[in-house]
């Protein structure tokens, strides 16, 4: 294992890079992983020798080889998604653009147009159903809080005959650990309703994710496992893909135009199809590819030891420390990739700390996230206002958190 993870480490450029003349201890991969070599080094090749019209508008040479590398691409990602087919896959930038697809194609109706949330979604989950039913086209709910996980005797209770959808987070970005999808969406599925699983942040050290646990759509975001930035797919079965209405169109999308009766009559294609109107992110769907290829070659099951020996290592190093309160619980924590923490002291002041950590330390800077994370349901339900987040990938090492501790100590030692 330590062989497969050094030799992925390798992968990362950024890691030996200088900033200001200051070495950089990235803790921060929650937000976005670094990128890989083969990925940049993918999408060149496939900007500078296919940079052609793809999407099966042209015939020629060129357009067929663009074509058969995109759907290469589409073939990986629905393996990695678990998907049954690649027509199951719709490319997307990411998951926030695979949310707001779903939430404006969902064939809501007057009878079921309830939209029940977990209260850990990542602002790219909320605010597209947030924004609908604000214009009075959905009823929107959200699960309570109980012990920063969702109050699942309640969400069962909320579920009735009106659920349309349930969103839950696979990985909540906030308070780290995993949630238990399989069991939240077989209560969906049990009220009629359709399940969609976040898997941003579960992905990147599981791979798999909703599509394996029974969820009917799921997305991940490309930048989260190394690959470009604006590279994502939404897995979307079949069953639910034939019942989405068309939502984001034009070239690409439709297989027939008519006029009949003086008006037009447009029929739009089946599966993904229907939904990647206009030229695509052909490279990036490319290197999308190259990317987990490459992690699945170091092994996801490699990756997810290593990554939780650093968590559980972090959690250690933290225990009984004064200060600062470790939010989640150790078990579950180990499950997932960060560590979330708040302070105890009121003259701990999170911003300051921020500062500290990139200004204040010799020769280094430590990157790690503050404040509220695109979290804002979980932290208006829990009364925590903002948190300090360090986060892991396969890069990282035990010394990263020993850098972190060292200067979350130091930063102590300062307040009175």
């Amino acid at each position: 294992m330590k062989e497969k993870i050094a030799a992925l480490k390798k992968e990362f450029p950024a890691l030996g890079a200088r900033f200001g003349g200051r070495r950089m201890v990235y803790l921060d991969s929650a937000c976005t992983v670094l990128k890989m070599r083969c990925a940049a080094r993918e999408q060149q090749r496939h900007m500078l020798k296919l940079g052609g019209c793809g999407g099966k508008r042209s015939v020629h040479a060129l357009a067929l080889a663009m074509e058969e590398n995109f759907h290469s691409a589409r073939a990986a990602v629905a393996s990695f998604m678990g998907a049954r087919s690649p027509a199951e896959i719709i490319f997307t930038s990411g998951v926030t653009d695979a949310v707001n697809l779903l939430a404006n194609a969902f064939p809501f109706t007057p009878g079921r147009s309830e939209v029940i949330l977990s209260p850990l979604e990542h602002n790219a989950v909320f605010l597209p159903f947030e924004r609908l039913a604000a214009a009075g086209k959905i009823k929107l709910r959200v699960v309570p809080l109980g012990g920063l996980k969702p109050d699942m005797k309640t969400y069962a209770k909320m579920l009735g005959p009106r659920t349309a959808l349930v969103c839950f987070t696979h990985a909540s970005n906030i308070f780290g650990g995993r949630e238990d999808i399989s069991s939240a969406a077989a209560l969906a599925h049990s009220a009629g309703a359709y399940f969609f699983a976040d898997d941003a942040q579960f992905a990147p050290s599981h791979a798999g994710g909703g599509a394996l646990c029974g969820a009917d759509a799921c997305a991940f975001s490309g930048h989260k496992i190394g690959a470009p930035y604006g590279t994502g797919a939404l897995y979307v079965k079949r069953e639910l893909m034939g019942k989405l209405r068309p939502w984001r169109v034009g070239g690409g999308t439709i297989e027939d135009v008519s006029v009949a009766g003086g008006r037009y009559k447009v029929k739009y294609l089946e599966n993904y199809q229907g939904f990647e109107a206009g030229v695509q992110n052909y490279s990036g769907a490319s290197a999308l590819a190259v990317t987990i290829k490459r992690l699945e070659k170091c092994g996801f099951e490699n990756i997810r030891k290593h990554i939780s020996g650093l968590v559980s290592g972090g959690l250690d190093l933290l225990e009984g420390m004064n200060g600062v309160r470790v939010l989640g619980e150790r078990e579950d924590l180990a499950e997932g990739s960060l560590i979330s923490m708040v302070p105890e002291k009121k003259s701990f002041s999170i911003p300051d700390f921020n500062q500290f950590l990139n200004l204040q330390l010799k020769g280094r800077f430590i990157a790690v996230r503050t404040g509220r994370h695109c979290a804002d349901l979980a932290c208006l339900a829990s009364g925590f206002r903002e948190t300090i987040r360090i986060s892991f990938f396969a890069y990282n090492t035990p010394r990263d958190t020993a850098f972190f501790i060292e200067a979350l100590r130091k930063y102590l030692s300062l307040l009175k």
